[in-house]
């Protein structure tokens, strides 16, 4: 019985600390996070569907852009990620492309 109580003590004063231990790590990181700036990232995608593979692809990050400076993002802040293009049929290629930005 004493060992099943101190059994139960000490599982009790490990949950304990298993709660305390992430909230000290969180206040560390929030002093941290206070000293340097906090960054949004963000990743968009687009779609294009053209005559060529070059014309699809072009297409694609233009409108991946697109999306980008409708959400408020720079082109500067954005970065190409890749741009792919598929024949569906002779003459015509769907291209899709994504771009990260960070601000």
């Amino acid at each position: 019985m004493t060992s099943m109580l101190i059994r139960g003590g000490a599982a009790v004063v490990l949950a304990g600390l298993a709660v305390l231990a992430p909230t000290a790590a969180y206040a560390d990181a929030g002093v941290r996070a206070d000293a340097a700036a906090v960054q949004e990232t963000r990743a968009f995608t687009g779609f294009a569907y053209e005559n060529s593979p070059k014309e699809a692809k072009r297409e694609a990050e233009k409108r991946a852009r697109q999306n980008a400076l409708i959400s408020g993002f720079l082109n500067e802040q954005c970065v190409l990620l890749y741009a792919n293009s598929t024949r569906l049929a002779p003459g015509y290629y769907a291209g899709d492309a994504a771009i990260s930005c960070t601000r």
